[in-house]
């Protein structure tokens, strides 16, 4: 929620709607093969927010929810489901999930379409009919036309989900309706017995407003510590049926769907979402103290940042810092151990491989192993941590509920015109800066390089973020472009932040004259790289500031 006044509220999210309906509150995320389908099948969509919770916390979860909910019946279930797929993954690779779930003698098969673009963090379809027995039937009337093409033949049991269930009813305000269910259980690979435990909090929107679901998840986080995970029990019951030990894999930043007609409004409601979607789905990366994890987070918020200065103008001062104070505490841990990911594993192996039998390379690989040790630890207390919660999802809220709404002032009119319109301006805002911030580029210092480099950056996440509303083959060369003057700045800019590591890594080295040497050798060793590719830098440069926009047409 932002620092003033209530949200304006959604439009409410239907139980059942017709396909179409469904189409638009997913942002035509979904497609179907067969036209004659629209508007003839009913499609249920689940609108849910998953949070992890401790084992040991689940007392006090139940008392923060009798605390919420006083008065309503709570109902205890045990679920067992089974989950099915082909021997060659033809539902994973088409986005679906097909269960059966036995409940009380009763057998309900499931199937679930995730949402492929990243539209709406909480959304996906679902269709249900009662089955005769714990085994799926593509026939069945509601979900076995939305099986993918060639997932009937060949199903067999790949998973199974046995979940101990307490469900409360959570009533927020007047006209919202919110299934709140506490899970602890377990998930079992079929074949090979591997297991895991799970222990989570499920809230499901039955009726009303999402960015409600948001409002009660911070209410329990002041009692009890919550982490939001996007990960499915189905992702985790496929990890365990492929016998997969790997840690867990970062996630690049994929695209951001954009229609030409979309308002402005929209579309930085739908940035926001995929940004905050990017950051989540590579927290596990970053929490095995991956490299990948920890630079993909950064740059979601990165782009996320570019998104909001692209719009600056049109929200509220006081929404605007709160945004940036937001983003700020997301960020603050990921740039050490990002800045020392870069030094042991970019800068240093090159220039110890150029002169090995330099004296002090073993004292400062050692003293960044544990600095970035140290930094690792502090990104994965950070993203353990009830305000890393806490902000996620005030942030998430905000962009679910546009909380910018009623509070834009004369700038609200502009929210509503079209992104196609918009778009342009945008993208020369910041191809001016990059152009102003790099002028006479050869006499500029250190710091006007490390202005023009961000300048670049923004520039290219600004792009990627409205590639959509452009033919890629127009904006290919371009980005080419922008991408190899951005990569010779980063390298730059990883030198000069390379001087501060090593005078914060000599700071407690007690073999001060080796160490200081081998720092000497990578130094320079990396600055006579740069000084021998500063031409070829400036000629890029000089290159993509002439080069013809490609938004223009």
């Amino acid at each position: 929620m932002g620092p003033a006044g209530e949200v304006a509220a959604a439009p409410p999210f239907l139980a059942w709607a017709p396909i179409r309906s469904a189409v638009r509150l997913l942002g035509g995320a979904f497609t179907f093969s067969d036209p004659a389908i629209l508007g003839e099948v009913p499609i249920s969509l689940e609108v849910e927010l998953k949070l992890t919770v401790d084992p040991a916390d689940l007392p006090k979860l139940r008392e923060a929810l009798g605390v919420l909910a006083p008065g309503s019946a709570t109902t205890a279930r045990t679920l067992v489901s089974t989950y099915f797929e082909t021997p060659d993954r033809k539902l994973r690779r088409a986005g679906s999930i097909l269960r059966v779930r036995e409940q009380d003698g009763h057998f309900i098969q499931t199937l679930k379409t995730e949402d492929p673009e990243g539209a709406n963090l909480l959304a996906r379809g679902e269709w249900e009919d009662p089955v005769a027995d714990n085994w799926p039937d593509p026939q069945a009337a509601q979900s076995g036309p939305h099986l993918p093409d060639g997932a009937a033949d060949g199903l067999r049991a790949l998973f199974v989900t046995e979940v101990d269930r307490l469900t409360v009813d959570v009533e927020p305000l007047p006209g919202t309706l919110i299934e709140a269910a506490i899970d602890r259980g377990q998930v079992r690979a079929v074949d090979n017995g591997r297991n895991w435990t799970l222990s989570e909090l499920e809230l499901e929107l039955k009726e009303g407003d999402p960015a409600a679901l948001y409002d009660v998840a911070l209410a329990l986080l002041e009692t009890v510590p919550l982490r939001v995970d996007l990960r499915s029990k189905s992702e985790r019951g496929y990890r365990l049926a492929d016998g997969d030990d790997a840690e867990p894999a970062a996630v690049s930043a994929g695209p951001v769907a954009l229609g030409p007609d979309m308002t402005v409004e929209e579309a930085l409601q739908r940035v926001g979402r995929a940004c905050l979607g990017h950051l989540l789905r590579n927290e596990p990366a970053a929490l095995a103290g991956g490299v990948e994890g920890v630079h993909q987070m950064r740059v979601a918020m990165r782009r996320l940042g570019s998104m909001l200065s692209a719009v600056k103008k049109l929200l509220p001062e006081a929404e605007r810092r709160w945004v940036a104070d937001e983003i700020r505490v997301l960020t603050e841990a990921l740039g050490p151990a990002r800045n020392l990911d870069v030094f042991a594993t970019e800068l240093l192996p090159p220039a110890r491989s150029e002169a090995p039998d330099q004296p002090g390379w073993d004292e400062l690989a050692a003293a960044a192993a544990r600095a970035r040790d140290a930094a690792h630890r502090r990104v994965a207390d950070e993203i353990r941590s009830p305000r890393h919660a806490a902000t996620i999802l005030r942030l998430l809220r905000w962009f679910e509920g546009r909380g910018w709404q009623g509070r834009a002032g004369d700038a609200e009119g502009a929210l509503g015109v079209a992104i196609g319109a918009v778009a342009p301006g945008v993208l020369d805002r910041h191809r001016r800066s990059m152009r102003k911030r790099s002028r006479h580029f050869r006499r500029l210092p250190a710091r006007g390089r490390h202005r023009a480099r961000i300048a670049v950056k923004k520039l290219r996440y600004a792009i990627e973020l409205l590639d959509s509303l452009y033919d890629k083959r127009d904006a290919r060369p371009f980005v080419n472009r922008l991408k190899r003057v951005q990569d010779e700045l980063g390298r730059a800019n990883d030198v000069r932040v390379a001087y501060g590591l090593v005078i914060e890594l000599g700071r407690s080295e007690t073999r001060a004259e080796p160490f200081a040497d081998a720092a000497a050798q990578l130094l320079g060793r990396h600055e006579r790289a740069l000084a021998k590719s500063e031409k070829k830098l400036r000629r890029q440069l000089r290159e993509l500031n002439r080069a013809r926009p490609f938004w223009h047409g």
